[in-house]
């Protein structure tokens, strides 16, 4: 029996992804017993910051590939819409202040990141 390999297009959608879901704000604090959530220290944060850049370009990377090499593949038009999401994401990652210290509820987490709870 012989075992199926991934088409290239599924590996490179999957590895964009994989570094995708690590952009998140959420990785910038710590969560409190009581729900609310604390600021990392300066250099957790600094290193976080490392971590999220990183994972942008990775993430740009593998949904460029699949648009330029793969643009027949039924992966393409997600990864079109992840690529303008990145655009928008950076930008609020680009003025990002360090504040140590600062506690926020959950609500006001939800509110100052644009998220929606679904």
């Amino acid at each position: 029996m012989t075992k199926k390999t991934p088409s290239q297009d599924y590996t490179y959608y999957k590895l964009g992804i994989k570094y995708y879901r690590n952009i998140h704000p959420n990785k910038f604090y710590k969560r409190n017993s009581d729900t609310t959530f604390e600021t990392k220290t300066s250099d957790e944060i600094n290193s976080t910051l490392k971590r999220i850049f990183l994972s942008f370009n990775l993430s740009e990377f593998y949904f460029t590939k699949i648009i330029e090499i793969y643009p027949q593949s039924p992966y393409s038009e997600d990864a079109k819409a992840k690529l303008k999401l990145l655009k928008k994401l950076y930008k609020s990652y680009e003025n990002i202040e360090i504040e140590e210290n600062k506690i926020i509820d959950n609500e006001k987490f939800i509110r100052e990141m644009g998220l929606q709870i679904l």
